[in-house]
């Protein structure tokens, strides 16, 4: 390492320095509420200078570059190792200061900021983007994708619009947008000068540059201990890619399936739930592809250490192999049906309603699991039927109350007794399921289904799953208009409602104010409707639930039980015996 040094960000926008970003690197993903923080930063350093205050600063960050041949004659170049999302913005903003005044010396003299010439007096642009974000920078930086017209679409917006228009849009022009706004809501214009001289003296870095023989990766490595935010694909990426004889590959095997357009990046950088963390879809496949290849847990807050672990002492040729079956396996991932793809759904739809199913059971340990049948299983009709099998299992389960505590351990389990066999079957899934009696594996019999359908307190969002699926069921015939059910809006409501006491006074022989309080939690007084019944309604006595029920369902789970002249305990009984006779013909042991 040549130096680590606090340094203006002047000098990195000045002379002929051009920085170029690495292949590896990830695209531009800064946010509405990163540019809100800078700017932020940049207004409370403005009013600091203007009360007399010349010493008052902000640190921003880190940068990292490291030295690399020139190209140009005329040029100093660097690759921008850490930091292109600071450097970046910061060039957009400039960009945004330069369009918003008619002052031909401030424009000369900001431009020279995010362009030089060099030696042929050619025009040079400061920061050489790779891949996808490259012609989205250097069109708008360089003004070839015309700014105004650009500008001219959210010139009308409030900043909180133009906050949320940004979350559909390329975040470069997200960022050119934004602060444009900005500027022209909260700065002076008649004093850029000073705005700009604060971005380049007032917000410091750390300036770490390192010489052409430094070991790129373990500087990540050290980022990363540090706790500045590097994904765990970046990690990886790094890792692997920076051996020249797999680096060769990137194209094929990383860039085309990870960084190929927007909607691959937005698809892998889009955010899961995983337990009560947020996780994006390109950890959870990496945590799912390391489980296959290990099978042993794997823990999501070490990843790329796991990685490192598994592959420190492989040649090169063994990580082309790996790079290869990395791109193989997230090929298939990407194509799990998944978001908005369970939208709408109807019985007959077995893969996406297995998805569905494990998605608002939140059963994500299951996916290492999935991922490897779905690489394995090319027979479309043999895997439905497995997805039914573990459909059946985790179903069952639920609606049984059994733990899911052990279902890290169980799910590899199963992967590795699949991985030994010739071929992978529904029957062999199903003989590996039946084997198990502990209640921690065990698949749940009919009488415990039926049991459980009677006396089973469930979570609300376990039991509309439940009931939704019943719902499809019931809707999958001949002779419905339109199979397809979608999940959002519905509720679950209690036919008796929680506050019976109001309206529903009488007490049947033999049941007493204990045995109803749990009765009417039980799926047999749960149904579906549409929205949210008001609470007038949704407490009032029996005739006028059952009118209300009329209106907002149309579900037959409802509507098939509303000419009964009573609702009572040994009504709920007999829709729980009904409901629980669909369910063994959905859930099939």
């Amino acid at each position: 390492m040549l130096s680590a040094n606090k340094e203006k960000l002047q000098s990195f926008y000045m002379g002929q320095n051009q920085f170029v970003i690495p292949f590896f690197q990830r695209a531009y993903v800064w946010k509405a509420d990163n540019w809100a923080e800078l700017w932020e930063n940049i207004l409370e350093e403005y009013i600091e200078v203007k009360n007399g205050n010349p010493k008052s600063e902000h640190f921003i960050g880190t940068i990292i570059i490291k030295q690399r041949e020139s190209e140009k004659v005329g040029s100093l170049e660097y690759d921008l190792i850490d930091g292109q999302q600071r450097l970046t913005t910061i060039c957009l903003l400039m960009r945004a200061f330069y369009d918003v005044t008619d002052d031909t010396n401030i424009k000369n003299w900001i431009k020279t900021l995010f362009v030089f010439i060099d030696s042929y007096g050619n025009e040079n642009i400061r920061i050489l983007h790779s891949k996808i974000d490259r012609e989205y920078f250097q069109n708008l930086i360089l003004d070839k994708s015309t700014n105004s017209e650009l500008w001219d679409n959210f010139a009308s917006l409030k900043i909180e619009e133009i906050e949320r228009q940004t979350e559909l849009m390329n975040k470069i022009h997200g960022a050119y947008v934004y602060f444009r706004k900005r500027i022209l809501d909260e700065a002076e214009i008649s004093d850029l000068r000073a705005y700009i001289q604060i971005v380049l003296e007032k917000l410091p870095v750390i300036h770490m540059a390192l010489t052409k023989d430094d070991d790129v990766q373990q500087i990540f490595d050290t980022i990363n201990s540090l706790g500045v935010k590097l994904t765990t694909a970046e990690l990886l990426k790094n890792f692997l890619y920076s051996n020249p004889k797999v680096a060769e590959h990137y194209q094929n095997y990383w860039y085309s399936v990870f960084e190929a357009d927007e909607d691959a990046i937005e698809f892998w950088n889009r955010d899961r739930t995983s337990g009560r963390i947020r996780r994006t879809t390109v950890e959870l496949f990496l945590y799912s592809y390391l489980v296959i290849l290990k099978e042993t847990n794997v823990k999501l807050e070490s990843l790329f250490k796991e990685f490192k672990n598994y592959l420190k002492d492989k040649i090169a040729e063994e990580l082309v192999v790996f790079a290869k079956d990395i791109y193989d396996f997230a090929l298939v991932y990407q194509e799990l049906p998944d978001g908005e793809n369970l939208s709408d759904i109807s019985f007959v739809e077995h893969d996406k309603r297995f998805f569905h199913v494990i998605r608002e059971f939140d059963i994500n340990t299951i996916f290492p699991l999935i991922l490897y049948i779905y690489k394995k299983v090319n027979d479309t009709e043999e895997r439905n039927r497995i997805l039914r099998v573990l459909e059946s299992y985790v179903s069952r389960r639920t609606i049984c109350k059994l733990t899911t505590k052990n279902y890290n351990n169980l799910f590899i389990t199963i992967l590795g007794e699949l991985k030994k066999k010739e071929s992978i079957t529904a029957l062999a899934v199903s003989e590996i399921l039946l084997k198990y009696t502990e209640a921690t594996n065990r698949f749940p019999d009919d009488e415990e289904l039926k049991k459980a359908f009677n006396n089973t307190y469930l979570y609300n969002q376990y039991s509309r799953e439940i009931l939704y699926c019943i719902a499809l069921f019931q809707l999958n015939h001949d002779y419905t208009d339109n199979p397809k059910l979608n999940i959002n809006g519905f509720s679950v409501e209690h036919v008796m409602p929680k506050k019976w006491r109001n309206n529903w006074n009488h007490l049947p022989e033999n049941i007493t104010e204990q045995i109803r309080d749990f009765k009417l939690l039980t799926l047999g007084n749960l149904t579906l409707v549409k929205g949210r019944l008001n609470s007038s309604m949704r407490d009032s006595g029996w005739n006028k639930k059952k009118t209300a029920l009329q209106k907002y369902s149309t579900l037959r789970q409802t509507t098939d039980y509303l000419s009964t002249d009573e609702w009572n305990e040994s009504v709920i009984e007999k829709r729980a015996n009904d409901l629980y006779n669909i369910a063994l013909q959905i859930w099939k042991r």
